[in-house]
């Protein structure tokens, strides 16, 4: 595995970023999962390359290689990425987040318009506002979610049970495969897959602080609202997905004023994997 690479910002924390792809490519900033790292994206680094495109994979705060930063909000995170991008010198980039990263892209849609050239949500989490919204995921992380809502603290016991769980990779490569359609399932035991379980404790290796606020600030409040979000965001769904639930892609849908909503029938969690070609075409800068 290779080292990650930093940047320290202007409040003294250091942000930990990892590049996959193409160097010389146009550079797209991917948001990871939870629990996961910069790491996740790490299958598609072939695919970045033979598309040419630059991949910069950024740990959030206290996740993985990034400091951690205390009472962090969702709006601070697009002043983390405006501060990496200062720093390596890409005036105008794209974004992209899988699973738990969708926020983190709806934040930054908000707030970096400007300098945001596109915008992708995979299979990403959605507010919890709505009836419904947690409608087919597992029964366990339902009430994760709900108790969570009411008292982020009762989140604790769950994050401490992720973080030993993710230390032992055959049960959480088991774990997160009984949830997959069989072509997804099928893509684990391919080559681009090696190693992809042994590295998923990153998350936590300095503890499971950063992971429980990363829980806790999707399940508080964001400071924004995405019907105010102004610039176009494309959507990428399955429809068997159980551990974000289509309603989840709907929501944005039906809540950004302009989507363009792919919705795989039959297709799960891992898209951001067998649909990553698709889905980094879709980020690609556009030419006259």
């Amino acid at each position: 595995m290779v080292g990650a690479s930093y940047v320290q910002l202007s409040d003294g924390r250091q942000i930990g970023y990892q590049e996959y792809g193409d160097r010389d490519g146009s550079p797209v900033f991917f948001f990871h999962g939870w629990i996961g790292s910069r790491l996740d994206f790490a299958p598609n680094n072939d695919i970045a390359r033979e598309l040419g495109t630059r991949v910069i994979a950024v740990d959030r705060p206290g996740c993985g290689s990034s400091d951690f930063q205390q009472d962090r909000s969702l709006l601070d995170w697009p002043d983390d990425v405006s501060e990496l991008a200062d720093a390596l010198g890409f005036g105008q980039f794209a974004i992209c987040g899988h699973s738990f990263g969708g926020p983190y892209v709806a934040a930054c849609a908000y707030q970096l318009a400007d300098r945001v050239t596109s915008a992708a949500i995979v299979a990403g989490i959605s507010p919890l506002s709505f009836d419904g919204a947690t409608r087919g995921m597992p029964a366990p992380v339902r009430l994760v979610l709900w108790l969570g809502g009411r008292a982020p603290v009762l989140t604790r016991p769950y994050v401490s049970l992720m973080a030993r769980m993710v230390k032992k990779p055959d049960t959480i490569a088991k774990g997160i495969g009984s949830l997959l359609p069989d072509d997804e399932l099928a893509l684990l035991d391919t080559p681009r897959f090696d190693g992809f379980f042994e590295n998923f404790d990153e998350m936590v290796k300095h503890g499971t602080e950063g992971a429980y606020w990363d829980a806790r600030v999707f399940l508080g409040e964001w400071g924004f609202d995405c019907a105010d979000i102004e610039m176009p965001v494309s959507l990428f769904y399955g429809t068997d997905d159980q551990n974000v639930p289509i309603q989840m892609g709907e929501y944005y849908r039906d809540a950004i004023p302009t989507t363009e909503a792919t919705f795989y029938q039959g297709e799960g969690h891992f898209i951001m994997y067998s649909r990553a070609n698709e889905i980094l075409r879709s980020l690609a800068p556009a030419h006259p």
